[in-house]
C-alpha cells in the first residue's frame, strides 16, 4: 500500500490530532465524504468532489491557491451575520454553560442581554475558520484519495500543497495559540506537505 509506504507515523492516520490530515473537523468529513463520493463516482475529478462541498458551505470565495498575505488578511477579516435560528441556538448552548458554572466562587454570572450580544457577535471575524475549513478540506481530500488509490490527481496535490504552505505562513500559523503550538502545527503541516510532494500522481 502506496499511503504506509509515505505515512509511516501514528500522527498521519490521528482522527483526535487537528494537525493531522483526517483528524480535524474539516479534513475528518472531507475526507469521509469523498470517499463515499467516489463509490458512485468513480471517474470523476476529486476536484469535482471538493467544488460541490466547499460550495455547499456558502463561504465566501477565495483562490484556492491564494498565497498573497494582504489578500488571506482580507479573507481573514470577513465577517458573518449569523441568522435569527443560529443566534437562538447560541444563546440556549451560552446559557447552559452559564448555568455550569455559577456556583463556582469568583465567577461572573453573564445577564441575557450580555448572552444575546455574544451570541450576535459571534459571527466577526469567521473568515480565519472559513479559510482553515477550507484549507483541511483541500488536505484531507488529498490524503483521502492517496490511501484509497495510491495516487493522487494532479491538480489536487497541487492545491493541497498550496493549502499547507499557506498554513504555515505567519498569519495562519501565529492563530494556533503559544509558541509551543504554533511550533507543532508549523512541524506537523511541513511533514504532511513532505508526503504531498512525494505522492505519485
Amino acid at each position: 500500500m502506496a499511503a504506509l509506504a509515505l505515512m509511516k507515523e501514528d500522527f498521519f492516520w490521528s482522527p483526535i490530532d487537528e494537525f493531522a490530515p483526517f483528524g480535524s473537523d474539516g479534513g475528518s468529513n472531507a475526507a469521509y465524504g469523498y470517499y463515499q463520493w467516489k463509490k458512485t463516482h468513480a471517474g470523476l475529478s476529486p476536484l469535482t468532489y471538493l467544488k460541490s462541498l466547499i460550495s455547499s458551505w456558502k463561504y465566501p470565495e477565495i483562490a484556492w491557491d491564494e498565497m498573497d498575505t494582504a489578500k488571506i488578511e482580507q479573507y481573514m477579516s470577513i465577517s458573518y451575520a449569523p441568522s435569527q435560528s443560529e443566534i437562538d441556538e447560541q444563546v440556549i448552548r451560552l446559557k447552559q454553560e452559564n448555568e455550569k458554572y455559577k456556583n463556582v466562587p469568583g465567577t461572573k454570572q453573564l445577564s441575557d442581554e450580555e448572552i444575546r450580544q455574544i451570541a450576535a457577535s459571534s459571527g466577526k471575524n469567521m473568515g480565519a475558520s472559513f479559510l482553515i475549513d477550507l484549507d483541511d478540506a483541500l488536505i484531507g481530500t488529498a490524503f483521502a484519495q492517496f490511501v484509497l488509490e495510491g495516487k493522487i490527481d494532479p491538480n489536487l496535490k497541487y492545491y493541497a500543497a498550496k493549502a499547507l504552505e499557506r498554513e504555515m505562513l505567519p498569519i495562519l500559523n501565529s492563530l494556533y495559540g503559544r509558541p509551543d503550538q504554533q511550533q507543532a502545527h508549523f512541524e506537523k503541516r511541513e511533514k504532511l506537505l513532505q508526503v504531498v510532494r512525494k505522492m505519485p500522481s
